[in-house]
């Protein structure tokens, strides 16, 4: 145990990563499947990827030009034999003479360069090549050889990579139409609080609408590794609350409950998380907002208590429940990164605990703080593009690690 200097609150951990760091090693990855291409966008791949062919497949021309042998390579003007088609088998070279080529059009065996169309002098069935351009031709000039991007054969390693743009051209490029991907990571969301009622509800002045589990859903729609699999509401009771968790754990790869996690008569989730068998982690870290967020596992299975103050649970979700939840996808790293930005309105402000403070984006590289009346404040919240993160004891305009909500 150790003590965040300044206080006199003892946590487990010295840090929340260290406190990530420490659940993550308890959670296993979900299984996986084969899913046809254009529906593996955004999934995780569960294993590698091979080459089933050379890259390129032959040589090819890398410009729109003229295919030349070496011998014809001089100055002057040489006769124009016709065009070599793109996606087609190419014609053989003809001696002393060219061939009009177009990029990603295979260039035929014994040619010593292409000379790009605006280099020579195109006159009516010939070019002209001057000795300025002669000499400049090097060996191979603009010819992509078979093979140089990637041998047939070669391994990949995709597994645990995201599937964008670029890595699904490589599966497709290579004939995998239907890769492996990890299973979507099924998602328990359980709102406590007798207070909470849906978004749609009209609540009395003593009551709120549930903007904690929209939140959250949210946050984790923006990855299509993460499947919102139920959302249940339960009452303030310990038999609701643990008998809707157990019903959830039974079909969810993971949970994560809203409210009920603090020092309340009412705050039951951290028995029900013993009394489920989960092994707790971490209860209270040393940040705000979110101190007294909890991480267990059971089976494999994260399972996250987040506060029930607004903010705070949307600072936890982001970097405690997205990055567990990264884990159990197969995901290979972060699922998202921060970018160092300075605060234009920085103060001398500073606490012995890790400070997310609510900030917007102004310029590339800055941000300016939200002025906020504290975890509760939903309105301020709106306002802010994400969060910039303080170190214990650290103050002033940084550059500090911004967190978009993007991300």
């Amino acid at each position: 145990m150790t003590c965040c200097s300044g206080t006199n609150t003892r946590f487990a951990f010295d840090s929340p990563a260290a406190a990530l760091d420490a659940l993550c090693a308890k959670i296993t990855t979900v299984d996986s499947e084969s899913i046809p291409w254009n529906q593996a966008m955004g999934r995780v791949l569960a294993s590698d990827a091979a080459s089933d062919r050379p890259s390129p497949s032959c040589d090819i021309s890398a410009m729109d030009g003229y295919a030349l042998c070496v011998e014809d390579c001089v100055p002057g003007t040489i006769e124009v034999d016709g065009e070599i088609h793109i996606g087609q088998k190419p014609q053989p070279m003809p001696h002393g003479k060219a061939l009009q080529i177009v990029t990603g059009a295979p260039v035929p065996e014994g040619v010593h360069a292409i000379i790009k169309r605006e280099d020579v002098t195109e006159l009516p069935g010939c070019i002209e090549l001057s000795s300025e351009l002669v000499d400049s031709i090097k060996p191979g000039a603009n010819i992509r050889r078979l093979g140089e991007n990637m041998p047939k054969g070669t391994t990949i390693s995709g597994a645990g990579r995201i599937i964008t743009a670029p890595v699904m051209g490589m599966l497709t490029g290579f004939g995998i139409a239907s890769p492996t991907v990890h299973n979507q990571v099924k998602l328990g969301i359980i709102t406590t609080g007798n207070e909470v009622l849906p978004p749609e509800a009209t609540p009395t002045q003593w009551q709120l609408r549930d903007s904690n589990a929209s939140s959250i859903i949210t946050l984790c729609d923006q990855h299509r590794w993460i499947k919102l699999e139920s959302h249940i509401h339960a009452r303030d009771t310990f038999d609701e609350i643990k008998s809707t968790a157990e019903e959830l754990l039974q079909t969810c790869d993971s949970l994560a409950f809203t409210g009920g996690v603090s020092m309340g008569d009412h705050d039951h989730v951290p028995a029900i998380i013993k009394a489920l068998g989960a092994q707790t982690i971490f209860h209270k870290l040393p940040q705000r907002p979110g101190k007294p967020a909890l991480g267990a596992a059971i089976d494999g299975k994260p399972i996250l208590g987040l506060p029930g103050n607004p903010v705070s649970v949307m600072v936890t979700a982001h970097r405690l429940l997205i990055p567990s939840l990264a884990v159990r996808a197969g995901l290979q790293g972060q699922p998202s990164t921060p970018r160092m930005m300075r605060v234009i309105n920085s103060d001398d402000k500073s606490l012995w605990l890790y400070w997310s403070r609510l900030a917007k984006i102004v310029s590339d590289d800055s941000v300016e703080l939200i002025k906020t009346k504290g975890s509760g404040d939903i309105p301020s919240s709106a306002l802010s593009d994400g969060f910039v993160e303080l170190a214990p004891g650290q103050s002033g305009e940084g550059p500090w690690p911004f967190w978009s909500w993007l991300g």
